[in-house]
């Protein structure tokens, strides 16, 4: 089977599982982030320089690992070009690998800003880059070597990651889970992620509720209309997933996660759902005081790549109507014994594979060192790619 024959079985066994219908294999995968070079034993830092040897080291785990799918799957953040551009948001951790979010580093807004964001916020927007990438502050003769330096890194980055993309596609068949441009997330998360932050959002929501609601209906206005531009009957086919993310929503109340998050949710994207859309939900946090919502959804339309809860748990509450990609903890995959990490794949397989609505992956990404222990993450793939031949 040549590369592209093999990439058009593999959607079409995500296509079958993700529509409650038995694969011929279910699909396997993960969330791949940094680890790789942890894997192969080289620090992102010290080869990060060369697009082609970074490229070349991260892809090494896929020759002793069999991968389906893969969610990311690059480097994500160009921790240099930041740097140059005077963004201390990121660095690379003290093991010379992980990417560390430094958020208490970042420049967010002030509760006195919030009439200027509602004004425009596109203007607001630009303000904030400014403020937080301190080189764009200063004269242009100084400016001008450093934008030059970002570009410079920025050229690089992209390079790696389209050599990793190559490899991934082209040799070993690999396909993404996600790729439609129909997705959604919610306008408190932008407000969360990127405006106010997490401590501030949250005391927000409780302090002056009532002007997070009127930001939250300036945010949204743009998701509605790139969506409001787009024709369900163009987005007919189950495959690739568009995507959403839980970020502030596992810290609301039910009541709260339907106002903020679920309502808008479901009325902007059903009619693309019932078209035949399927939505990839990357969960951060808890899920199952909330889950029951998605029976309102058409059957098979989300897929839920679980995190802090129990995958069994959610698969008694949702299992009959929404797919769930999960089969193994990261906490297990780094602390666990081998037999104690493939018995745990051996019962989600048996519990969740029969009859389709299920695909395989560990709940967090790989990303730093310690994440998993090669021997567990090797046996893992080796018992989940050959257990999901046999459903």
């Amino acid at each position: 089977m040549n590369v592209e024959e093999l990439k058009a079985e593999r959607v079409q066994n995500m296509i079958d599982a993700l529509s409650f219908k038995e694969p011929k294999k279910v699909p396997v995968g993960a969330e791949v982030i940094s680890w790789p070079f942890s894997y192969a034993g080289v620090r992102y830092e010290d080869v990060m320089d060369d697009p082609q040897k970074t490229a070349e080291v991260y892809v090494r785990f896929l020759d002793e690992v069999e991968f389906d799918f893969i969610w990311g799957g690059t480097l994500n953040t160009p921790v240099k070009v930041l740097n140059a551009l005077g963004n201390d948001s990121y660095k690379i951790a003290d093991d010379g690998t992980t990417i560390i979010h430094l958020q208490p580093e970042i420049d967010f807004m002030t509760a006195e800003e919030y009439p200027e964001l509602m004004a425009d916020p596109v203007a607001f927007g630009r303000k904030l880059r400014k403020q937080r990438n301190k080189t764009l502050q200063l004269p242009r003769e100084e400016a001008y070597p450093k934008i030059l330096e970002a570009l410079h890194e920025l050229r690089k980055f992209r390079e790696a990651n389209s050599l990793i993309q190559q490899y991934t596609s082209e040799v070993k068949g690999i396909i993404p889970i996600t790729g439609s441009p129909i997705g959604f997330v919610s306008p408190i998360n932008t407000l969360f992620d990127s405006y106010r932050g997490i401590t501030e959002t949250l005391i927000d929501l409780r302090r002056r509720p009532d002007v997070i609601r009127e930001v939250v209906a300036v945010l949204g206005q743009a998701t509605k209309q790139r969506l409001a531009a787009l024709d369900p009957k163009d987005f007919t086919a189950p495959y690739p997933l568009g995507s959403t993310v839980y970020h502030i929503e596992c810290f609301l109340s039910p009541e709260l996660f339907d106002e903020f998050f679920f309502n808008d949710f479901a009325e902007l994207l059903m009619p693309f759902l019932e078209a035949g859309s399927k939505i990839f939900v990357k969960g951060e946090g808890h899920f199952l005081n909330t889950i029951d919502r998605y029976r309102r959804l058409p059957k098979g339309s989300v897929v839920f790549m679980l995190d802090q809860d129990d995958p069994f748990e959610a698969f008694d509450a949702i299992g009959d109507w929404q797919c769930l990609a999960t089969g193994i903890t990261v906490d297990l995959l780094q602390m666990g014994t081998v037999s104690q990490c493939t018995d745990y794949v051996k019962r989600a397989f048996e519990v969740m594979a029969p009859g389709g609505g299920f695909i395989f992956m560990p709940n967090k990404p790989l990303l730093c060192a310690d994440d998993a222990k090669v021997e567990n993450l090797i046996a893992v793939y080796e018992t989940a790619n050959e257990l999901s031949k046999q459903h």
